[in-house]
């Protein structure tokens, strides 16, 4: 696994995999991405890029954003002995 691996995310002080970022996403009615639903497969990165671009997020300059308001990466390098909140999987 190269360092710089995308293996999981931190939203609002917890640490998901990619299973399950898309899951923990506000999408419900009046959350932040309200009416957001995933209607194709795609990759989790895929997924963050579409919501991020409709709504106006850079998620390439991390800086711009807090994780209590979009995900962050948890690359290889960073990862510890991190597990997801959801599945208590490890991330690597």
């Amino acid at each position: 696994m190269k360092s710089w691996e995308v293996v999981g995310y931190t939203f609002r002080a917890d640490t998901y995999c990619p299973a399950h970022i898309a899951d923990a996403l506000p999408t419900g009615e009046g959350e932040a991405y309200d009416g957001w639903h995933l209607l194709v497969p795609m990759s989790a990165e895929q997924n963050l890029d579409e919501i991020a671009l409709a709504f106006g997020i850079d998620r390439h300059d991390e800086a711009t954003f807090d994780t209590g308001d979009f995900p962050k990466v948890v690359f290889a390098d960073q990862a510890g002995d991190d597990t997801c909140s959801v599945c208590a999987e490890p991330l690597i």
